[in-house]
């Protein structure tokens, strides 16, 4: 039987190429001759009378028919994509937005729905030159046009140029009335066990490694659960599992909602984006995590992250005992001195340039002002700032005691030598820096040896006669006036001028008085946050007071004022609260001064109408400090029917008028001193007295 022949006509070249390739897998030479040819070479090539003509698409008929000779029949080719390379979009997640890419409308939306009819999960957008497209795509599928795509577009997936659908080669076999089509499908259908044998190894590939994935996730000592866009969970590990008492099995692909105890699953809801936060649950402090799994742009769901606080703790109480046991960590930074005054900017400015040398570095202030801060700082500034830190504080340490921590020991140097020897503070801030704090409380001894090492940066241990080098930085510290003390013969001159390379004044806080606010700010953030307690504001007044007190224990005064203050107060501090202020017994305020502002309290508690319930209250207190419940019962007793929150509601008054101080918790109240004048002015009221 002689071979037909039949001629593909398309637009592009490579349509033709990905057609003849086909042909030629697929084993249809055997029966059939194909010829191929563009649309713009119809007019020199003829058509051979009787071939069977085979159009790419339905737009280029018109071009096509008028070559066509009148024995020849011309069939629209119906086009599939190529299987073999699909591979690249079964690599795209389920519902994500795709843009399929192609050179016209027609063939854009045709491609659309072949992937559509696929079975491809992701949501297409069809896309040819021109077109509107959502903006936030990022990926794009084209058949070979990769030219098309928008310039913008992250991530390409090109399955090249589409191919002759089966049922076109069919109708082809049937025109010439051939029966040997059943090979061609046999041909396909090897290809496509080809590939399923490809994509199994490749499941199979997949799930090893999910296993090993899940068995890493495992052994983390975080608890995790992932959950996609509708809350089902997909992953939960074995930490999880435990920590809420589920079983593993029955709750993968439930709603998170149904399998995970309520008020957790709430405490979820409730979590923001990628931040850590502290969170009470089961009587337990957990730190949770949980962040938002997007990939290609498209959002997949929840990864949560969470842990016992307890175990944080004890993992950096471990880590600190190893580091912290021989002092060998700076913990604080230039960031983290306080202060924008100008005397402070002037010291952190010397500070940092002093920071690169080696040379020692002498810091002199009074206690409180953060010398040991400004020592860790210069040091995690310098080039040693990988290299030990270590302190030494002479005020803390009997002298018996200090020679051999310094220095070292070596074994049998002294009874109760511990075998082996020890290392000194010098040998093991080697290659780092040693801080030697209160250095104005050294013994004569101590610092006959304290300036051989700073003379010849080398030290021997008590009871050894090795010389041991040692590479270190020295930085000292004193609130002494050591010049003073030279020439009361308690401080060598030559160690002195040993030390005093580099001196640093740190300011007081009374030369500083403009950073008290700031500080006072600070101060109050960090126990807001270690209290786990709102944020508290201090009045005007009581911020006057701050500002006018001389701080003779400097920032380390403050900061403890602060701290008592977080623990007191509720929303705000007055004077009364203050430590300082408190030291000084209170009087009653005259009340001749105060005659206007108690006249104006009084006319406001009698248009509430509860005068007499205040004047009540004030009595009680002025007996002694009480509880709201214990004041309560006192009300009641006297004839007052209040209930516990109208009391709340009275105090707050109080409060607010300076007349009591609220102690937190079980502290109670108090009447203050003005209270103590506010209740004289009303008895001279109730009395006639001419006010």
């Amino acid at each position: 039987m002689d071979k037909k022949s039949i001629i593909f006509i398309a637009r592009m070249d490579e349509f033709l190429q990905s057609v003849v390739s086909q042909y030629h897998e697929l084993g249809i030479g055997d029966d059939i001759h194909v010829e191929a040819m563009r649309v713009d070479q119809l007019p020199l090539r003829p058509i051979t009378p009787g071939a069977l003509v085979i159009v790419s698409t339905k737009s280029i008929v018109p071009l096509v028919q008028p070559y066509v000779p009148k024995e020849s029949s011309i069939i629209i080719a119906k086009r599939m994509l190529p299987y073999h390379n699909l591979r690249g979009m079964l690599e795209i997640p389920k519902g994500v937005k795709v843009l399929l890419v192609s050179d016209t409308k027609e063939t854009a939306e045709e491609n659309v729905e072949l992937l559509r009819a696929s079975g491809m999960d992701f949501e297409l957008y069809p896309y040819y030159p021109g077109a509107d497209y959502p903006p936030d795509i990022e990926i794009a599928v084209t058949p070979g046009e990769a030219e098309h795509v928008p310039s913008h577009i992250r991530k390409v997936v090109d399955i090249g140029y589409r191919i002759i659908d089966l049922s076109t080669w069919l109708s082809i076999y049937s025109h010439f009335k051939n029966g040997n089509f059943q090979k061609v499908t046999a041909r396909a259908m090897q290809s496509l066990v080809d590939i399923t044998k490809e994509l199994n190894n490749e499941i199979q590939h997949a799930h090893l490694l999910s296993k090993y994935l899940e068995a890493i996730v495992n052994r983390i000592e975080d608890a995790v659960i992932a959950m996609d866009e509708k809350e089902n969970i997909r992953f939960v590990n074995q930490k999880a599992i435990d920590t809420l008492q589920m079983e593993g099995n029955e709750v993968v692909g439930e709603r998170a909602s149904n399998c995970l105890p309520a008020n957790f699953y709430q405490l979820i809801r409730q979590c923001e984006e990628n931040k850590d936060v502290l969170v009470d649950w089961a009587n337990k402090t957990y730190f949770f995590r949980k962040m938002h799994i997007v990939m290609e742009g498209s959002f997949l769901g929840s990864l949560l992250l969470f842990r016992q606080a307890a175990e944080i703790e004890k993992l950096e109480h471990d880590y600190r005992m190893r580091l912290y046991s021989k002092g060998l960590v700076a913990k604080y930074q230039f960031d983290d001195f306080y202060g924008e005054s100008a005397p402070v900017q002037k010291v952190i400015q010397i500070a940092r340039k002093i920071a690169r040398s080696n040379s020692t570095v002498l810091l002199l202030g009074e206690t409180g002002t953060g010398k040991e801060l400004l020592a860790q700082a210069i040091h995690n500034a310098s080039p040693r700032r990988r290299e030990p830190f270590v302190g030494v504080n002479f005020a803390a340490i009997s002298e018996s005691l200090l020679e051999s921590e310094l220095f070292g020991y070596e074994e049998g140097a002294f009874t109760g030598a511990r075998k082996g020897g020890h290392i000194g503070w010098f040998e093991l801030a080697h290659k780092g820096t040693i801080f030697l704090d209160e250095i104005g409380d050294a013994s004569t001894a101590i610092q006959n040896r304290l300036l051989r090492v700073l003379q010849e940066r080398q030290i021997m241990r008590v009871g050894g006669s090795k010389i041991i080098p040692t590479d270190i930085r020295v930085i000292a510290a004193t609130n002494q006036d050591l010049q003073r003390m030279i020439g009361e013969g308690a401080f060598r001159a030559d160690l002195y001028y040993r030390l005093n390379i580099l001196p640093i004044h740190l300011p007081p806080l009374r030369n500083r008085r403009e950073d008290i606010p700031w500080l006072t700010h600070q101060f109050i953030k960090k126990y807001s946050y270690d209290l786990r307690r709102p944020p508290f504001m201090l009045t005007n007044e009581a911020m006057r007071a701050l500002h006018e007190y001389d701080w003779p224990g400097n920032i380390r005064e403050l900061e403890n004022v602060i701290e008592y203050l977080a623990h007191v107060v509720e929303d705000e501090a007055y004077p009364y609260h203050l430590p300082f202020l408190r030291e000084i017994p209170e009087a009653p305020l005259p009340v001749d001064g105060l005659h206007n502002e108690c006249e104006s309290i009084v006319t406001a508690y009698i248009k509430r109408g509860f005068l007499d319930e205040i004047t009540a209250i004030l009595q009680e207190l002025g007996q002694g400090s009480g509880g709201r419940y214990t004041l309560l019962g006192q009300l009641q007793e006297r004839g007052h029917s209040v209930t516990l929150q109208q009391l709340r509601y009275r105090l707050k008054l109080l409060q607010q008028d300076e007349l009591i101080q609220v102690g937190k918790g079980r502290q109670g109240s108090q009447i203050s001193s003005k209270g103590e004048s506010f209740l004289a002015y009303l008895h001279r009221m109730k009395a006639g007295e001419r006010i």
